[in-house]
């Protein structure tokens, strides 16, 4: 009975540490493309705003490049962090508006330090309001007119 008891555990074990896929059709959310007239500015403004760090650059020529950022105040905590990567990418055409990106969505721990570093950093601040869920968001805009939902739960 004991070991029966043990390897049902260590069953469950194994089950719960599986990744969970969206409605168990194996899709995860694998980035977001954020477009950019200029890719090295608007990287450092994540970065800077959002303590986020590049963890590579998988295209870098002359026409076209991309910066991968994520989560982690150094390179390394970047690459070992679980969450999405957001890839800072070129923007073909240079006069075009920011593309109808609903908008890309960071959880914050502080509302007011984010707005505050978005504006410092060059981005539009915005105001906070609370959901129906109690939730407390806020639209501001990175440099180059990109969307961004702040979100707090409180």
């Amino acid at each position: 009975m004991k070991t029966l008891i043990k390897a049902t555990v260590l069953s469950l074990g194994v089950i719960l540490s599986m990744p969970v896929f969206a409605q168990g059709t194996g899709i995860e959310v694998r980035s977001i493309r954020v477009l950019a007239v200029d890719v090295e500015a608007l990287a450092r403004f994540y970065e800077t705003a959002f303590g986020m760090s590049e963890t590579r650059r998988p295209v870098d020529t002359a026409t076209f490049k991309e910066i991968v950022i994520n989560t982690g105040a150094s390179s390394e905590l970047a690459r070992a962090a679980h969450s999405t990567p957001i890839v800072i990418a070129t923007k073909r055409d240079r006069t075009a508006p920011p593309p109808s990106m609903a908008a890309l969505i960071l959880e914050v721990p502080d509302m007011d330090a984010a707005i505050a570093a978005v504006v410092a950093e060059g981005g539009k601040g915005g105001t906070p309001n609370t959901s129906g869920e109690g939730l407390v968001y806020a639209m501001v805009a990175d440099p180059e007119g990109n969307p961004i939902e702040l979100l707090l739960r409180q």
